[in-house]
């Protein structure tokens, strides 16, 4: 499966979820695009700012929620780093 196939599959995964919420959908969206930026590198590292900006998600508390939620519900691995200058790491699960 190529990597277009495996977007399309994984972003529709998420708009037939029930259980998803437009935050979701915005953070999912902002994942799916450093995913893109990070030439398809799976797991990658991401900075909660940049994620934040993308998915205009303006409190870390909601972040944090929603992270958690995509981790749960199986759409995302993520590894927080609690290093100032590296990236968390995250993983699609395509």
């Amino acid at each position: 499966m190529d990597r277009l196939d495996q977007l399309s599959s994984y972003v529709d995964r998420i708009l037939v979820d029930d259980r998803i919420k437009p935050v979701h959908i915005a953070l999912a969206t902002a994942l799916c695009h450093l995913w893109i930026v990070n030439q398809f590198d799976n797991p990658y590292r991401v900075s909660r700012r940049v994620l934040m900006k993308a998915s205009r998600i303006r409190s870390k508390a909601t972040y944090h929620k929603i992270i958690s939620e995509l981790t749960s519900l199986g759409y995302i691995t993520y590894k927080p780093s609690y290093h100032p200058k590296k990236g968390s790491t995250i993983a699609l699960n395509l």
